[in-house]
């Protein structure tokens, strides 16, 4: 059987010492394998020169900070069995899935029309790592959008403005219990929205400090939903006039709303009544779909939170003419009657702290007992509570250099089995130029870094 060893140095430096005994914690250096030091000839950045040994193999130790175990220590590498030598740069940046219905901001021939009497079933199919285990093959979750009814049509019913529609397809996919665990939606357009004021009439109640009476409990009522001085409720009209205590007319109340409120709670058994301010014009508009962050067990979290173990949404959408029916299930439409464009794929953090010390945790704990110790991410080398500590500082980022090379021990003349190595270099800001040149001394030409 085949197997993939890997080791993980993390070094605050690259430099020199007579013995791997003598290296000092986090010192990396470059052995022969008689654990003769490697030595640079002058002036060459191509191989390196030795004393009185064989330049085809080598060693690579690091110190463990500890006189008890001495340095850690690659098996012998040989120039002709490296595989490859890689070099990731860090970039910090956490990107989620973005993907667009309709309108994408961009391209106004996106932006979908509509007619009377006309269904869209919307699928969103959901990979996510974690969740893998419990929704197989993956999450499928589908809302539907109902234009109005031709009956009910009186004019222009082949063009129905996609503003209604389009806002309340992204109002459901966030409403949706499952759905809005993986991704966020919103609503995107071209031009001016509609505007709105509410109202609410109630009997006159006789004078004016009843009036003011009523104002200041509405105040306290709908404080939610009003933010001064942007919004706010007012007195607007009293029909009979007068404010006096014959209470022959009606007085309005009204509210002209922020963008968020869209409804609004009845007040004693009174409804507010929605008004059209004005019509506003929108020429393009579709839903924003961003897929969220997630940890392991399927809650929404914050990428540069720490501790955890998160995974990034990918999502697929499908659109497809109603009425729905259950071979949407396994039958994708081709055809989509609303263009579906994906703007951004996901992208994980590259050699930020928090990530390279939760592989160095992982890297330890998967190299301890099958136990319930494999968890508690100690050292497996001190296994000891008082020793408990890695190397990765997860304040700052990494370069990470990964050299893989064939196992150079015998395999028996049948070749049944040949180990792969890897040995990966994570050096901080500090010392990756060092360990650039360094390794560039002892690796073949042709796999610099």
């Amino acid at each position: 059987m085949n197997h993939k060893i890997t080791q993980i140095f993390v070094p605050t430096s690259f430099t020199g010492s007579p013995t791997t005994d003598a290296l000092t914690s986090q010192k990396l250096h470059a052995y022969t394998p008689s654990f003769t030091p490697v030595t640079v000839a002058t002036g060459t950045t191509a191989g390196y020169t030795t004393a009185g040994n064989s330049s085809d193999s080598f060693i690579i130790a690091i110190g463990s900070g500890s006189t008890k175990y001495g340095s850690f220590k690659t098996s012998v590498i040989d120039k002709k069995n490296v595989l490859s030598v890689t070099k990731v740069s860090p970039d910090n940046t956490t990107k989620q899935q973005i993907s667009y219905i309709g309108f994408d901001e961009v391209n106004d021939s996106k932006s979908p029309s509509f007619s009377c009497d006309e269904e869209y079933v919307v699928t969103l199919k959901i990979d996510e790592y974690w969740s893998k285990g419990v929704f197989q093959p993956m999450i499928q979750e589908s809302v539907s959008i109902k234009t109005a009814c031709c009956a009910d049509c009186t004019g222009g019913c082949d063009s129905l403005g996609c503003s209604t529609y389009m806002s309340d397809l992204a109002a459901k996919i966030n409403a949706s219990p499952l759905l809005s665990k993986y991704v966020t939606a919103s609503y995107v357009y071209k031009g001016s929205l509609p505007t709105y004021k509410y109202t609410l009439t109630f009997q006159d109640p006789g004078n004016s400090t009843a009036e003011t009476a009523i104002l200041t409990d509405l105040r306290s009522v709908y404080a939610s939903y009003v933010t001064t001085p942007s919004s706010d409720i007012v007195i607007t009209s009293d029909t009979d006039g007068d404010s006096d205590a014959d209470a022959l007319g009606n007085t309005m109340y009204e509210l002209t709303p922020l963008a968020s409120v869209t409804s609004l709670p009845n007040y004693n058994g009174v409804a507010w009544e929605k008004v059209l301010v004005s019509a506003g014009s929108v020429t393009a508009c579709g839903v924003k779909i961003i897929g969220n962050a997630v940890d392991e067990f399927g809650n929404a979290c914050v990428p540069d939170a720490v501790p955890y173990v998160f995974n990034l949404v990918r999502f697929k959408v499908n659109i497809h003419e109603g009425p729905y029916n259950t071979q949407d299930f396994d039958i994708e439409n081709f055809c989509a009657a609303i263009p579906v464009t994906t703007t951004q794929e996901i992208k994980y953090p590259l050699g930020a702290g928090v990530a390279m010390a939760e592989m160095e945790r992982h890297y330890f704990g998967n190299n301890l007992p099958a136990t319930s110790d494999a968890r508690r991410y100690w050292n497996p080398i001190y296994n000891e509570d008082s020793n408990g500590f890695l190397y990765v500082n997860s304040a700052t980022t990494y370069d990470m250099y990964e050299i893989t090379y064939l196992d150079a021990s015998p395999v028996g003349f049948e070749k049944k089995s040949e180990n792969t190595h890897s040995i990966i270099i994570l050096a901080a800001s500090g010392v990756t130029a060092a360990v650039a040149t360094a390794l560039n001394n002892v690796l073949p030409t042709s796999l610099h870094v």
